[in-house]
């Protein structure tokens, strides 16, 4: 059994901002599955598929450890069969990447479940959402991705939720091999 979270913040106000990147990809993964989030535990809500939970914490991005820990003791899921799909500030609009382990990068929510597991050795999907020369980060994570942005987020939420699906049935290793050679790319679809 795998486990696939998105990471966001909970309710309207958040729903499309930056920082909800992995929140978007997850409602993109559970479309495409035709699944639905019909169970709430451990204040989160999260969907039994075959093979795998797709998840999402209620809870602010900095408290998403809770969550995440207490779903893989539930459910019995090793840590290195979880994968955390979030936004990350260091890759491009477009741009997204697999890694395993490695450090939070001071992403808040990557830091709460190292925190909470007490190891790293977990999947991590990183979306690019940039970040502003003259915005504070704080505040540029929760602005709402501007018109002339969806289309760049669209296409590579699209390719995510592929290699999601991948992740779910194959080796991860294949995965991030065809996922990663996005990373670079402005448009990962090659136009």
């Amino acid at each position: 059994m795998k486990l696939i979270v998105g990471l966001g913040n909970p309710g309207t106000l958040y729903e499309f901002n930056r920082h909800n990147a992995g929140y978007l990809v997850v409602d993109k993964l559970l479309e495409r599955l035709n699944l639905k989030l019909n169970k709430e535990k451990f204040n989160g809500r999260y969907v039994i598929g075959d093979d795998v939970i797709i998840a999402k914490p209620e809870t602010y991005m900095n408290r998403s450890g809770f969550f995440v820990q207490n779903l893989l003791n539930f459910y019995k899921i090793d840590s290195t069969n979880l994968m955390v799909i979030y936004d990350d500030k260091d890759f491009e609009l477009g741009q997204a990447a697999i890694k395993i382990g490695g450090s939070s990068a001071g992403h808040n929510g990557i830091q709460s479940i190292v925190d909470q597991l007490g190891k790293n050795d977990f999947k991590r999907m990183r979306i690019g959402i940039g970040r502003s020369d003259v915005i504070p980060l704080r505040d540029y994570v929760l602005q709402n991705f501007k018109q002339e942005e969806i289309s760049d987020f669209e296409t590579v939420a699209n390719i995510a939720c592929d290699a999601a699906i991948q992740f779910i049935y194959n080796d991860i290793n294949q995965v991030m091999e065809k996922f990663n050679a996005l990373r670079r790319k402005k448009n990962p679809t090659g136009n």
